[in-house]
């Protein structure tokens, strides 16, 4: 039966950092959606302004001398918000020494971290049409314009979900799209179309759409989307049909993930403590901080089916 003091426990704590450190890095290179669809930005205060939103200067030739492009200013705030994520571990599993046992639920503490990410980047994308952005309107909408942009329509609604021959029909339509979409100052931006997010309910019809009809061919549509470039997630909603094609090599994509406070390890283990007294039970958590936005309406196109 091993002696629970202080020093037992602190050495449990520095074998518990080890695991949760290792488990979060593979969880970062496994299950990193957010990464895919979200440009990063840290944060440093409480909250992140974003005026600077859909402005691009354009280039001149130099005469005499610079002209200057006033920014079109918005007012987008994003706001840091804490998440915690905590595990007791009962003091007799230390005593008993069954210890052993709780590597598995320190290891899933930093994946459901991971997937916390996961969860509200798509959540926040899934839910574009009740959302607003930058510009105050709707993230997916069809009647938006951004300075000298012209008509952005990221909202497809039609039959786009239901045949092989539909799903195709979008995507070449997502590539027009996306590619005739300018900038604020109505320049065109060269935006390319790169991957799909869509529910699990979606995910075999997008990919058998981009199988080659004769075998030894190859689809002319897998050169803009590749098959490894189809994201199922659980945070769209399962029962829908609708689906999201994304420009993700783009300077802002479609969502903003504001970081404040890494992921971190924590524990609450004084053996003499008042929780251990009262609850017999030692704490083991993770923290971390962060927002997530809009960011680009231009780098998404919804397909709802009707």
């Amino acid at each position: 039966m091993a002696n629970v003091t202080s020093d037992f426990l602190s050495a449990m704590m520095t074998g518990y950092q080890v695991i949760f450190k290792t488990a979060l890095d593979e969880a970062f290179v496994e299950l990193g959606l957010y990464k895919e669809i979200a440009t990063q930005t840290n944060s440093k205060t409480d909250k992140e302004t974003y005026a600077w939103m859909g402005a691009v200067a354009t280039m001149n030739e130099w005469k005499d001398q610079r002209q200057y492009q006033a920014m079109k200013q918005y007012s987008y705030t994003l706001t840091n918000k804490h998440y915690e994520g905590t595990i007791e571990i009962d003091r007799d599993a230390y005593e008993d020494d069954t210890y052993g046992l709780m590597d598995p639920r320190i290891r899933s503490l930093a994946k459901r971290a991971v997937r916390h990410y996961n969860q509200l980047v798509v959540s926040q994308l899934d839910d574009g049409q009740t959302l607003k952005a930058y510009d105050d309107g709707y993230f997916f909408k069809t009647n938006r314009t951004i300075g000298e942009s012209g008509t952005i329509d990221n909202l497809k609604t039609g039959n786009y979900s239901d045949s092989a021959a539909e799903i195709l029909t979008a995507i070449a339509l997502a590539d027009q799209t996306m590619g005739d979409y300018k900038d604020d100052k109505g320049i065109p931006m060269g935006l390319e179309i790169d991957a799909i997010v869509c529910s699990r309910t979606m995910r075999l019809a997008i990919l058998n759409a981009l199988l080659p009809a004769v075998a030894g061919t190859v689809r002319p549509e897998t050169a803009l989307i590749a098959p490894n470039r189809v994201f199922a997630s659980p945070w769209v909603d399962g029962n829908s049909k609708d689906w999201y094609v994304l420009c993700t090599k783009a300077d802002i994509k479609p969502i903003i993930f504001q970081l404040r406070k890494d992921v971190e390890f924590v524990s609450l283990t004084n053996p003499t403590g008042d929780h251990v007294f009262k609850n017999k039970t030692f704490l083991y958590g993770v923290d971390d901080r962060f927002a997530v936005g809009y960011g680009d309406p231009r780098t998404a196109i919804k397909f709802v089916n009707s």
